[in-house]
């Protein structure tokens, strides 16, 4: 098992994987938006989608391959 989690380390769409879901979820946190987060419900909406949009991948990449 150990050695399937390296091989999952030095494919670069998994690397790009990990990039992407790192950066995805600086965007989350960041104060700065698209859509500004003071604006009810609406400002929420761009941060949902980056967070489904980031489990999606991780999905995809990370928990099929294991399997």
């Amino acid at each position: 098992m150990e050695n399937q989690d390296r091989s999952l380390l030095k494919d670069p769409k998994s690397i790009a994987a990990i990039v992407f879901i790192i950066l995805n979820l600086i965007y989350i946190i960041s104060p700065i938006d698209f859509i500004p987060d003071f604006i009810p419900v609406i400002g929420w909406i761009d941060d949902i989608i980056a967070l489904l949009i980031a489990i999606s991948i991780g999905v995809k990449y990370f928990v099929k391959k294991k399997s």
